[in-house]
């Protein structure tokens, strides 16, 4: 049997559920902050789950400020 795959900073990765949930907000305008807190996750797991799905604009708008 294999074990579950983490993300960076060796968190545990989260149920899928809890991933369509993060991306549900984020669609919606919600921060990753925000976001994390709400989802009890930490800020680089909820970026990490966004941009797994290829949503996350953090990175364009930091270099475009």
């Amino acid at each position: 049997m294999s074990k579950p795959a983490s993300l960076n900073y060796g968190l545990p990765f989260p149920e899928e559920e809890k991933k369509r949930i993060v991306v549900n907000l984020y669609e919606s305008g919600i921060g990753e902050e925000f976001i994390a807190l709400q989802a009890d996750l930490e800020i680089p797991t909820v970026i990490s789950i966004l941009k797994e799905c290829n949503i996350y604009k953090g990175d364009i708008q930091e270099k475009t400020n």
